[in-house]
């Protein structure tokens, strides 16, 4: 699994529940037991579309109907997080008396599925709008910068590693991975080792 969906997903779902958590701790000494979550939500629902704009960030070759993939898993997955959570750290730790799956409970809930999804069609839109040839031409562009950085720190250094490239250039893994088979293909590059973390790279 790409280590950049497993941040946005995972890392940041389970984040973005803490601070949920921390904040109806906080309201939970200042407000009263049936408003903490109307009082929590806007809150939340804030910080998170900051996360959304600022720190999720799909692979840079990703678009269109591959972008809304990639916003709808992290819905999912925010979801599936956030009722987990809940139910293990307040349900059970709580035992609330008068229940805890509440309208605001369920709106909770719809909100944190529906902005991952609402922030993919928005960014969906705005490739639209850039318009599919100028976009392919800028990607196209993008990668052959990407390829000649490589061959650029090799000038610097005997062997590079994926992890590496990742670092330098800020793609995934299987980015990396393409720009090294093509540089290979194009006998400018060379694999030294078959798989694993003992596979580098050199000049041909």
């Amino acid at each position: 699994m790409d280590k950049q969906f497993l941040k946005d997903a995972f890392g940041w779902g389970a984040g973005l529940w803490f601070i949920g958590y921390v904040l109806g701790m906080i309201a939970f000494m200042t407000v009263s037991t049936s408003m903490i979550g109307w009082v929590v939500s806007p809150i939340g629902t804030l910080i998170a579309l900051w996360v959304l704009f600022r720190k999720v960030n799909p692979p840079k070759d990703q678009v269109g109907k591959l972008e809304m993939a990639y916003y709808l898993k992290i819905a999912i997955v925010w979801t599936i997080i956030a009722i987990v959570f809940d139910y293990l750290f307040l349900v059970l730790v709580f035992k609330p008396a008068n229940g805890y799956y509440k309208l605001d409970v369920y709106f909770y809930y719809i909100t944190t599925f529906a902005l991952p999804l609402l922030i993919g069609v928005f960014k969906t839109s705005n490739f639209k709008k850039i318009g599919l040839p100028d976009l392919i031409q800028r990607q196209a562009k993008e990668k052959k910068e990407h390829k000649q950085k490589i061959l650029n720190m090799l000038d610097l250094q005997v062997q590079i590693t994926n992890n590496d490239i990742e670092k330098l250039l800020g793609v995934s893994d299987k980015t990396v991975q393409r720009y090294f088979n093509e540089l290979q293909s194009e006998g400018k590059i060379k694999q030294v080792g078959e798989t694993g973390r003992s596979v580098f790279y050199t000049k041909a």
